[in-house]
């Protein structure tokens, strides 16, 4: 092989592992449902879509960020957001939204999420009623989500 061929195959197969890994990012980064099943909820994928349904339903939002290589999102997933109080109380209470931090990085950024699993409660119009960083086990989950409630009801009163 000459020189010239080999410079020339080189450039090509360059170009062909440039494109496939240009296209593989794409593929990755997209949001391709507009719901993803976790534990025994169904959460939307998209947050305008989520906060907009919650305006219309006078509900306040559970922001739960997650990524798919998360040991601790997937126990989470499996023990609290898989129990019936858990799933009954979300589904009642709150309009429920996904993020996944590598696919949506731009949402993980603007709220300052840098670990998962991550949750953030939200009221109906926005205003942010408290984070809970990291794993939670289930009973622990379950508090808080009687105190965000117990805020929520306050605020709706005032």
């Amino acid at each position: 092989m000459t020189p010239i061929n080999k410079l020339i195959s080189v450039i090509a197969l360059g170009s062909i592992l440039f494109f496939t890994a240009s296209w593989w990012e794409n593929s990755q980064s997209r949001i391709d449902t507009a719901f993803i099943k976790l534990g025994g909820l169904s959460f939307h994928t998209s947050i305008d879509t989520g906060i907009n349904e919650a305006k219309s339903l006078g509900k306040p939002i559970f922001l739960y960020f997650r990524s798919e290589t998360c040991y601790w999102c997937k126990k989470f997933e499996e023990e609290a957001l898989s129990d019936k109080r858990v799933i009954d109380i979300l589904n009642k209470n709150f309009v429920i939204i996904s993020i996944d931090t590598f696919k949506q990085k731009n949402v993980s950024n603007n709220l300052g999420v840098r670990s998962t699993p991550f949750m953030i409660f939200f009221t109906k119009d926005g205003e942010e009623i408290s984070r809970v960083p990291g794993y939670v086990p289930t009973d622990e989950f379950l508090i808080k989500l009687n105190s965000v409630l117990e805020k929520e009801k306050i605020k709706q009163s005032s």
